[in-house]
Parts: structure tokens; C-alpha cells; sequence
């Protein structure tokens, strides 16, 4: 009885924490109930049958056609232009003559070289045939040898003057290093007075052209140098070109807001006729992940119970949730790799 009166209050705490505890799991225990089964509606869920298809992923990035061979020309020298042998949208082959400077003025110069040098020459024999006996004699002395070094410096510089002008004849006829179209000219005009910034020519390989696009760091890490991708131009919206990656930037395009990085898809395509133009824009698909035979479910089927996975299985009139471990995900489907089968009838419940 002692004990009794002694213990009276633990005994009302404890008994009233196990009812505590009993009411509440009893509570859990229907909440969970509630949970995995619901009832089914007709007029808001629908009834859906996984399918047993293909499902891929895929990325797709915009972009627009570049060229990989585009040869900016200028000439190397000032002077008057007298010819110019192309207009914009000639079709050039390699090492075909654009253009020519004056080349009189430059002939003159490389006659006054050549008389130059002729006379530098004779100079430095007559050194040369000054001192032959000092030499011979090996008395020669410290102020001896700079003289001759001195006429030995103005031959070496007669010659390469020499060369210099006789460059410049040769270079006074601008060349394409490329077969290809002309673009651009600056100065079209022969008759006027250019420097070698204020007349450019500009050839582009037709044939060279690639697709430009730019990817987020987030998905390069998905792609490979190689991999397969369709390029659909606007221009040509009926039309799909197989390609694959051909190059991924190391370093992130610059004056971007976000992180991006520049990718290049080739093009084999035959543009003798010019039908793909620079600038035309259009789009890149690259297949991520790709499964045959996949079970797929819609994904608005696919429900999140804290990080989990779940669908709703019709049983009856009654809707049994289902846990499923998911796979390939794309935009409209997901393939289900665990928890149901295709004889399963899965309800997409509307909110």
C-alpha cells in the first residue's frame, strides 16, 4: 500500500503516455492505410497501360551554321590599288589572283636596292683587298677587325634590303590560299590609294561549314567528342542531317550571363550549290540515353512521396499505391525498371 501511495503519480504519467502513444499510433497506422488506398474516380483519373516500346532522352540545343575555313586577305604593303580581278560571289581556286597593287614604284625601289647593294659589294672588296696583306700577316689589330666587321654588317644589309623590295613586288599581287566564294571586298575599286587595313578580302570555303551551338555546363559533362547527333536547319525544316560532335571548348564562351561552352557539329554536306549559308540557323539533337524494350508509363504518372517513387495501381475501385524504381526519363515518358509490370493498370490522378 506504501508503495502504492509512493508511486501514484509515475503510475498516472505512465498510463497516460501508453494511451498517448496507442491513440497515435492508431492514428499513423490509418493515415497509412489512407494513404495506400484510395478510391477511384472516373470522371477525374485516367486508366493508363504501361507499354512495352523504345525510350531515349534527348538534348537539344540551337545554333547555326559556321564556316571552318574563312581566309581574311589584305595586302602587306600600301600603295594604289590598279586591279582588282574578283567581285562578291565569285567562285575562286586556290592561289587564284585577287588583286594587285602599282608595281612600278615598287620595281624602282628594287632597282635602287639592287644599285645599292652593287655598291655596298664593291665597298666591301676594297676593305677586304686594303687590309689582304695585314691579314695574311695575322696582324691584325682590334680596330682593323671592327672595320671589317662594319663593311661585312652594310653587305648583309644591302642583301636584305634587296630581298625586302623584291617581296614586296611579289606580295603586291593578293593570292587566295583557299578554293572558295568571295564575301567581302572592302575596296573594290581600282585606281584609289589602300593600306593593308582599309582593303580585305574575304574568301569562305563553302564546303568547310559546321554547326556552331553552345551547351551548359550542366549537360557537357553528358557528351562526348563523337557522339551522334540529327541537326535540323529552318531553312530546310523537312530535312535532317546526320552528324556527330566534332569539337567541345575547354574554356567557356566569354560575355555569357551563364556558364556555357562552345560545341561544333560536323556537316557532310555537298554546297557547291550554296544552299547552306552561313548564319542559318537551326537546331542540334543529341540522343542522351536510349533503351529498347523498356517498360514506359507516362510520367504525369509518377508520384513523390519524400524522395520516393510511387504510382497508383487500380485494383477494382479501389487505387493501391505501388513504389517503382524509374530509369530513362524524358519530357513526356519514363521507363520503370522495378515495381510494376505491363499488366498493371496505372491511374494518373488529376489534382
Amino acid at each position: 500500500m506504501n508503495f502504492f501511495k509512493r508511486n501514484i503519480i509515475k503510475i498516472i504519467i505512465g498510463f497516460f503516455l501508453g494511451a498517448a502513444i496507442f491513440v497515435g499510433f492508431n492514428q499513423v497506422q490509418a493515415q497509412s492505410t489512407k494513404d495506400q488506398t484510395l478510391k477511384f474516380n472516373p470522371k477525374k483519373d485516367t486508366v493508363y497501360t504501361p507499354k512495352i516500346e523504345k525510350i531515349k532522352k534527348d538534348l537539344i540545343i540551337s545554333g547555326s551554321i559556321s564556316a571552318d575555313k574563312v581566309a581574311s586577305l589584305r595586302f602587306q604593303n600600301s600603295g594604289k590599288l590598279v586591279w582588282v580581278g574578283v567581285k562578291v560571289g565569285d567562285r575562286v581556286k586556290k592561289w587564284q589572283a585577287l588583286a594587285s597593287l602599282d608595281k612600278k614604284e615598287l620595281q624602282k625601289n628594287l632597282s635602287t636596292q639592287f644599285n645599292n647593294y652593287l655598291t655596298t659589294f664593291s665597298e666591301f672588296h676594297d676593305t677586304e683587298f686594303d687590309y689582304k696583306t695585314t691579314k695574311e700577316k695575322f696582324l691584325v689589330t682590334d680596330t682593323i677587325q671592327r672595320i671589317l666587321d662594319r663593311t661585312q654588317y652594310s653587305l648583309n644589309n644591302a642583301v636584305i634590303k634587296y630581298e625586302i623590295a623584291d617581296m614586296a613586288i611579289k606580295e603586291s599581287v593578293l593570292t587566295t590560299p583557299i578554293d572558295g566564294v568571295v564575301v567581302a571586298i572592302d575596296q573594290p575599286i581600282p585606281g584609289t590609294n589602300i593600306t593593308p587595313a582599309s582593303a580585305t578580302f574575304t574568301v569562305i570555303d563553302p564546303n568547310s561549314l559546321f554547326f556552331r551551338s553552345e551547351i551548359d555546363q550542366e549537360d557537357i559533362t553528358k557528351v562526348a567528342t563523337g557522339q551522334k547527333a540529327i541537326i535540323k536547319i529552318d531553312a530546310f525544316p523537312d530535312k535532317e542531317i546526320s552528324s556527330e560532335i566534332s569539337y567541345l571548348a575547354f574554356t567557356p564562351v566569354s560575355g555569357q550571363t551563364s556558364t556555357v561552352y562552345e560545341i561544333r557539329f560536323s556537316l557532310p554536306l555537298e554546297n557547291n550549290d550554296l544552299l547552306y549559308r552561313l548564319g542559318m540557323d537551326g537546331d542540334a539533337l543529341i540522343t542522351l540515353e536510349e533503351q529498347d524494350g523498356a517498360l514506359v508509363i507516362p510520367i504525369d504518372a509518377v508520384n513523390d512521396d519524400n524522395g520516393k517513387n510511387f504510382v497508383w495501381i487500380k485494383d477494382g475501385n479501389n487505387l493501391i499505391k505501388r513504389f517503382v524504381t524509374t530509369g530513362i526519363e524524358n519530357d513526356t515518358d519514363v521507363q520503370i525498371l522495378e515495381g510494376i509490370t505491363s499488366n498493371d493498370s496505372i491511374v494518373i490522378k488529376k489534382s
